[in-house]
């Protein structure tokens, strides 16, 4: 049976494995100046599974239940977006293509069963007739006004079951199961026994392909066809594999933790269209820019429709001052809420708001509360002591555990924002 070994995204890379530090640094995955891993997904290494989850998962996401909800995220994920996925691309989902063809094979297995080639018999009255091969070779015999023929061309399908093709079927799935299966299903699990009463397909890779290319040319139905087909690719997929059997992941996941929580906020607004953008004089003519202006990440307003809060989702680790967001985030996070509070000054929206900031980290526990421009060389300094720069205004920070937003976003359901729900710090402070 296969063994997990569980890490987070940003963990330290001297904790890894040399095996496998070694392997991710070959195949692209740390960079040579890297200190921390940045990497969230899975590799197979010697048949063990290394998983890598979301930054601050804790403890509670390291089980086969939250790989197999990570798969789901990343596949929900990259699967959704409009544009096409390159596999490779640091942008993009990593092995994306042999994920998606591997859920295909389990997905037709399920429904359609192991591969069963029909083959068609030429017989004499037994089955369905050909009446142009009859007429074409019997003589009729008249028989009341009209011509009978004794004998019948007909013919009959037969089904052959433990072919080569089936074979290969079945060893392809076995594979999927041993490679993919707990993190496919959220736990291990059993497939008929007809998967391990066939034995395994003559020959090497080279051998089994031509064994498939022979049988497509005797193929009709399209099943059959696109089976053949995946099952060609996985082979062939397989085959160019250098040191690992699965390889799922992303080195850009602050793309999906923006994404989910986006697609997970309630009362979502759509802001960015109301926001000013920028105009460049040239020829004694300021000419708009509009696919320059401003794009807040997600705008939530409260049930009353009195407040707006700006969020910006940011895969930060955020256990200290150190590892929060820098001066460029904050400088957005302003500008957005002088934007947002024109916009209601200029009546696109024909009421007055409040308008607050907040960022949101991964997390299950509360480290940073909010952050405030101040004068420098105060070092640390308590709450009543600290010289802010009050125009700039201030950025709340929220906490949301990883495992209870991917559980949100794979089952399409919207998070709870109130105090005891599921992200940590209010959005909406009574004492705003």
């Amino acid at each position: 049976m296969t063994a997990f070994e569980y890490y987070c995204d940003g963990d330290l890379i001297s904790d890894l494995p040399e095996l496998l530090t070694k392997f991710m640094k070959q195949r692209g995955l740390i960079a040579p100046d890297h200190v921390r891993i940045n990497y969230c997904g899975f590799v197979s290494l010697d048949s063990d599974i290394s998983v890598f989850m979301p930054k601050n998962s804790g403890e509670r996401g390291k089980n086969i239940e939250g790989a197999h909800y990570l798969l789901q995220t990343l596949d929900q994920y990259y699967n959704g977006k409009l544009s096409g996925v390159a596999e490779g691309n640091e942008n993009e989902l990593i092995g994306n293509v042999s994920l998606s063809l591997a859920s295909s094979l389990i997905e037709d297995y399920f429904i359609n069963g192991l591969y069963v080639r029909r083959k068609k018999r030429q017989t004499l009255n037994q089955g369905r007739a050909d009446w142009r091969r009859t007429i074409s070779r019997h003589t009729p015999f008249p028989s009341g006004g009209g011509l009978v023929y004794l004998d019948l061309e007909t013919s009959s399908i037969s089904y052959v079951s433990d072919c080569e093709t089936a074979k290969i079927h079945a060893q392809i799935i076995r594979e999927i199961h041993r490679i993919y299966g707990a993190l496919l299903f959220g736990k291990n699990t059993f497939f008929d026994e007809r998967l391990q009463q066939l034995t395994d397909p003559l020959g090497d890779d080279e051998a089994r392909l031509s064994q498939l290319d022979r049988e497509l040319t005797n193929s009709y139905s399209e099943r059959d066809i696109q089976l053949i087909g995946m099952l060609k690719s996985f082979i062939e997929r397989r085959s160019k594999v250098e040191g690992a059997e699965l390889l799922v992941g992303t080195r850009k996941f602050h793309n999906v933790w923006e994404g989910m929580l986006d697609a997970c906020l309630p009362n979502k607004l759509q802001l960015n269209k109301k926001l000013p953008v920028p105009y460049y004089l040239q020829d004694s003519y300021f000419h708009e820019v509009a696919r320059k202006g401003q794009r807040t990440d997600t705008v939530i307003e409260n049930d009353e429709r009195t407040r707006w809060a700006i969020i910006d989702a940011k895969y930060y680790r955020a256990s200290s001052p150190s590892d929060g967001p820098g001066w460029p985030d904050l400088v957005k996070q302003f500008f957005y809420k002088t934007a947002a509070e024109e916009a209601c000054v200029e009546g696109v929206y024909g009421r007055d708001v409040t308008v607050t900031l907040h960022f949101i980290f991964p997390g299950a526990e509360q480290n940073l509360l909010k952050v405030k421009v101040g004068k420098r060389n105060q070092g640390k300094v308590s709450v009543d002591d600290m010289k802010s720069i009050d125009k700039y205004g201030e950025v709340i920070c929220h906490y949301c555990d990883p495992m209870i937003l991917i559980n949100n976003y794979i089952n399409d359901r919207k998070l709870d924002i109130t105090n005891s729900g599921d992200i940590q710090g209010q959005i909406f402070p009574s004492d705003v």
